[in-house]
């Protein structure tokens, strides 16, 4: 894991509060399942605030301050690698806008016992983690290591907060605090049910199955629509929604589908300002897109688990695509 590098910013506190505000006006702090509070709160461990409290760490933030240590390239957990962590720029940067944005995480505690429910119901034989905030010198904003599940609460603080300048507008436009629901359930996903072809080629049809049934999954445990799952704004849905059948006339047409080129299918599914494999007016991982309409008209003519989907005997079935009737 590599950590960020992240420049230092001069933020003066009016201006940053000011940009905070902004990019959150209009909307919610999270997006939240309909059912939300209605099933026990999942605890958010502030790791971060623990880091902050000085040295040694409280016993309850051991473990997972371990833990994160281990694969963080910070070696083992002690007072000369703890000055280190603290000492890094790109933790320091953020404290302020993440407590004032952040202070306090009943509303997310709240989503993720409904998050939590959803997922014991859908996959009963897999674990949910222990879950903790931190500020996160990494470029992934959501992990797990080990039974530990860490939020890096300063990747979601708003596309208009000035230290994201540096980051494209498609990866900024996602670091919302309405992204954190989903995040979580995708990392989950990724954790417990990996893309993991049995045969040597798997083909671009697998992989766009797959990030399907991961999208219908983000859906149904998060609870959001499937706009929001993938991650597209209003304009980028809309055309997403007139041309699907052009795109997918396209994608056949250049015999895409059992290509075994692992470059071309990434170029389809992976975030980017627009999927270059298509064309440049195509948002960016249309693949996905597609994929999860396969699997919407699969589920639309028969009733099959979430856990079988996620399987490669589906997404590696040569009779998938047929069975989902799919035009």
């Amino acid at each position: 894991m590599k950590k960020q590098q992240v420049s230092t910013y001069i933020i003066y506190m009016p201006l940053l509060c000011l940009f905070i505000l902004a990019g959150l006006a209009g909307a919610s702090v999270l997006t939240g399942c309909s059912s939300a509070g209605s099933d026990p709160s999942v605890k958010v461990g502030r790791l971060d605030h623990a880091f902050r409290d000085g040295w040694p760490l409280a016993d309850g933030f051991i473990a997972p301050a371990e833990a994160l240590f281990k694969v963080s390239g910070y070696g083992s957990l002690n007072d000369s690698t703890y000055t280190a962590y603290m000492s890094n720029p790109s933790v320091r940067i953020h404290e302020t806008a993440v407590d004032s944005l952040w202070e306090n995480t009943d509303r997310l505690e709240s989503q993720l016992g409904t998050v939590k429910a959803h997922y014991a119901r859908l996959f009963h034989d897999k674990s949910f983690p222990s879950v903790y905030a931190v500020i996160s010198p990494f470029r992934q904003s959501v992990f797990t290591v080990d039974t530990f599940l860490y939020v890096g609460l300063n990747h979601y603080l708003g596309e208009n907060y000035p230290p994201y300048g540096y980051f494209p507008d498609y990866l900024r436009v996602r670091k919302i605090p309405a992204r954190v629901i989903p995040d979580i359930v995708e990392t989950l996903l990724h954790r417990d049910f990996p893309y993991a072809p049995e045969c040597d080629y798997p083909t671009v049809l697998s992989r766009i199955l797959y990030e399907g049934v991961l999208v219908e999954a983000v859906m149904q445990i998060a609870g959001v629509s499937e706009q929001t799952a993938l991650g597209y704004d209003d304009q980028q849905m809309e055309w997403l929604n007139k041309n699907e059948h052009k795109l997918w006339e396209e994608i056949v047409g250049r015999k895409y589908l059992f290509s075994s080129d692992r470059q071309l299918a990434s170029s389809l599914i992976s975030p980017a300002p627009f999927t270059s494999a298509v064309g440049p007016e195509v948002p960016g991982a249309a693949g996905r897109f597609i994929g999860h309409r396969i699997i919407a008209s699969l589920l639309d003519n028969r009733a099959v688990a979430l856990s079988e989907l996620l399987s490669p005997s589906f997404y590696e079935s040569s009779t998938a695509l047929a069975e989902s009737k799919y035009k």
